[in-house]
């Protein structure tokens, strides 16, 4: 089968011609194109235009209905990028006519009665064109992923990240709902690469984001951050969850050993959390970087919250009897 050939049916033969009809089919089925027959312009319409469509298609201009440049003119004014190789079948093919296909959107004329020879050279131009058409279409998407993901990771670059949270905080603004981030970041990574080589710290990072993309639901949102920092957004998550979803993730990324070659790394990570309230991502970064950083400076391995009052050293609150004892005053001195 060639290696283009998306989805069944292959080619779509939209004809009410008997002779036509028996003519292509008997040549299709001896060059074994998977192939589907509809005798009437609106069915042809609705093939063409389904969410996955042939990619050959030869129609008729005799067809009731809806006459076939009209069902080509109507595919292709409801998308404009060519996802199907439109052959338009006519009696004649004079220059008014070959026009009149081109015109609406057709990519070649078959004249009929339809010649073996000729129906044959069209059809594998068709498929050529096609499979250059797949290949380009892949690598536009292979470059819009690339631009918007960290390559070593495979989750959404810093940029993308941002972008994705102002979408992210309009939504919940817009459906009244909670949205929340964490910050994580990996405690001592430098000495992890200073142990055992940037190689090893890379396949870490590789690792510890298959492992946050499998533990995150399906509407969460990560991305890498920073060398080894991780941002998640947390749609619909309230703030009385946070802390207890955190340490449930926390506990299922890192809780198992990392084996990366012959090493074998238990990790712990700092993390910093904060909710959305509605404001810009801009400052609630802000306010997770500095809970982060409190994490990093109360012992690592810890989550820390941001805007939450760090606990009361008691110490500080006992009355102290150097202080209370206060120096004897000599009245008559005053005077």
């Amino acid at each position: 089968m060639n290696a283009m050939t998306p989805t069944l049916p292959h080619v779509l033969i939209a004809t009410a011609d008997e002779q036509a009809r028996e003519r292509i089919l008997a040549m299709l089925d001896a060059w074994r194109y998977p192939h589907l027959l509809v005798e009437d312009g609106p069915a042809a319409l609705r093939l063409l235009t389904q969410a996955q469509p042939p990619s050959i298609a030869v129609i008729d201009n005799q067809l009731a209905g809806l006459a076939g440049v009209q069902v080509i003119q109507a595919a292709r004014n409801r998308y404009d990028q060519s996802r199907t190789w439109l052959m338009l079948l006519g009696a004649q093919a004079s220059t008014g006519d070959v026009r009149m296909a081109s015109e609406a959107g057709a990519d070649d004329f078959l004249l009929k009665p339809v010649e073996e020879f000729d129906f044959r050279v069209r059809l594998r131009v068709a498929e050529r064109v096609q499979t250059l058409m797949l290949e380009l279409q892949q690598q536009n998407e292979a470059v819009r992923f690339h631009a918007s993901h960290d390559a070593m990771t495979g989750l959404l670059n810093r940029e993308a990240m941002l972008k994705q949270l102002f979408q992210e905080t309009d939504r919940a603004q817009r459906m009244k709902t909670p949205l929340s981030y964490l910050l994580v970041d990996i405690d001592s990574f430098s000495s992890i690469n200073l142990s055992y080589g940037y190689d090893l710290g890379d396949c870490l990072l590789q690792e510890l984001a298959g492992r946050l993309k499998r533990h995150l639901r399906s509407y969460d949102l990560a991305g890498r951050y920073g060398e080894d920092e991780f941002l998640i957004a947390l749609p619909g998550c309230a703030p009385d969850s946070l802390i207890p979803m955190a340490e449930r993730m926390r506990k299922s990324v890192l809780d198992k050993p990392f084996d990366i070659g012959k090493e074998r790394l238990d990790i712990t990570a700092s993390i910093g959390a904060a909710h959305s309230m509605g404001r810009s991502p801009l400052v609630v970064l802000r306010e997770l970087e500095a809970a982060l950083a409190r994490a990093k400076m109360e012992g690592r391995n810890c989550i820390r919250e941001a805007g939450a009052a760090p606990e009361l050293n008691m110490t500080l609150l006992e009355p102290n009897p150097m202080l209370l004892r206060l120096p004897e005053i000599d009245p008559k001195k005053l005077n």
